[in-house]
């Protein structure tokens, strides 16, 4: 329903897993890679957990 309703607006969705983006940040241009079973390279992020709202990027804290 969301993704139709911003396609009539002119706005691309683009669907993705959530297993990333708590630590990824759009503000320091992370990349986040489609997760594939039984991968050994772990990907790291700008982005650090402080308390369960707040997250800290590099120069940034951002209240979620």
């Amino acid at each position: 329903m969301l993704s139709y309703q911003a396609k009539m607006v002119g706005i691309n969705v683009i669907l993705t897993e959530e297993s990333y983006t708590s630590k990824a940040s759009f503000i320091d241009n992370d990349l986040i890679r489609v997760y594939t079973e039984g991968e050994k390279n772990h990907l790291t992020f700008s982005g650090k957990r402080i308390l369960h709202r707040f997250v800290s990027y590099r120069k940034h804290w951002i209240n979620q």
